[in-house]
């Protein structure tokens, strides 16, 4: 782990607090972890390639039989 420091006007602490700050740093942060982890995602997605996965259309076919009257009765209201 890396420590980056940086350096702010003593104007804007003052204005905003350091509390409030460094909560918005923090919550900077997380967002980009949550970045990192949407792209490690999505690239596994992307990876897969559920048109031709036999399993995927069982599965895919088993659940409009289970579901479907639900979705054509909401069509038909």
């Amino acid at each position: 782990m890396q420590e980056i420091k940086i350096q702010l006007d003593d104007k804007l602490i003052q204005t905003f607090g350091f509390s409030t700050i460094e909560q918005q740093i923090t919550d900077f942060v997380n967002k980009l972890y949550l970045k990192i982890s949407a792209q490690e995602m999505l690239s596994g997605i992307q990876e897969i390639d559920l048109e031709n996965d036999q399993k995927w259309q069982s599965a895919r076919e088993l659940a409009w039989k289970q579901e479907r009257s639900r979705y054509i009765k909401f069509l038909h209201e």
